[in-house]
C-alpha cells in the first residue's frame, strides 16, 4: 500500500504538535509597571494607560480585617482614582470588580463599595483577589454574614483573572470552583460549600500557581 509523503508528514506533523505541552500564560509580581490601567486590554499588554501620581487610603480602618483594600487619589487633583479598572502602585498590582469583564455566569455580583481597589494576593497561572460582595440575587442573605467568617458562602469572595479567557471569574461556591478547574484540566477538589473557607480557596490557587511563579 502506498502511502502519500505529504500525508505521511502531515500525520506525524500532528501527532508531534498535539503531544506538546500547551503553554501556559502567567504572570509575576512585578511584571507590571507603575500606573493606572484603564482597560483589561493595558492590564493583559503590560501597558499602563496613565502614569499620573496617585496615593491611597486604606479603605478599612480595621486593617487586621481587611488590609488589601484601598481608596486611590491623584495627587495633583486631590480627587478619587474612580473608572480604572486597575492600580499598579509601589510594585502592587490593584483590581476593582467591573460587570463588564466578569464571566457572564458573576454579572448579578457587584462589590458592597464604588471604586474601591483589591490588592493581588496571589500570582502565576491565576491573578487572585479578594472583594467584599452585594449580590444582586441575594443581598439579604449576604448581608446577614459577617465578612470575618471568610465563608466562601459569605460576603467576601476569591476572584481570579483567567488569562486565558481574558475574565475575572468570581469563584462563588464548590460546584463553581470545580467547574472552573475542569474547564482549564485542573484536577478538582474535594469540597463542601458550607464548610469551605476562603482559607481554603487561599491554599488552593495558591497550590495551583505554585509552579508558576
Amino acid at each position: 500500500m502506498k502511502i502519500n509523503c505529504f500525508s505521511l508528514f502531515f500525520f506525524v506533523f500532528f501527532v508531534f504538535s498535539n503531544g506538546q505541552d500547551k503553554e501556559i500564560k502567567h504572570l509575576k509580581n512585578g511584571d507590571f509597571p507603575s500606573g493606572i490601567y484603564m482597560t483589561l486590554e493595558d492590564v493583559l499588554n503590560k501597558k499602563p494607560s496613565s502614569n499620573e501620581e496617585i496615593y491611597y487610603k486604606v479603605a478599612n480602618t480595621n486593617s487586621s480585617t481587611n488590609p488589601e483594600k484601598v481608596f486611590f487619589y491623584f495627587k495633583e487633583k486631590d480627587k478619587k482614582v474612580k473608572f480604572p479598572l486597575a492600580v499598579s502602585h509601589e510594585g502592587e498590582m490593584y483590581f476593582q470588580t467591573y460587570r463588564k469583564y466578569t464571566n457572564k455566569k458573576d454579572k448579578g455580583y457587584d462589590p458592597d463599595a464604588p471604586s474601591r481597589f483589591c490588592k493581588v494576593t496571589n500570582y502565576g497561572r491565576f491573578l487572585y483577589f479578594e472583594e467584599d460582595m452585594k449580590g444582586l440575587f441575594s443581598k439579604v442573605l449576604l448581608g446577614t454574614l459577617s465578612t470575618i467568617t471568610y465563608s466562601i458562602n459569605g460576603k467576601t469572595k476569591g476572584i481570579v483573572l483567567d488569562l486565558e479567557n481574558k475574565e475575572f471569574n468570581i469563584l462563588r461556591n464548590c460546584e463553581d470552583i470545580n467547574d472552573f478547574l475542569a474547564q482549564k484540566g485542573i484536577p478538582e477538589i474535594k469540597c463542601d460549600t458550607d464548610k469551605f473557607t476562603i482559607k481554603d480557596l487561599r491554599i488552593t490557587i495558591d497550590d495551583i500557581n505554585k509552579p508558576y511563579q
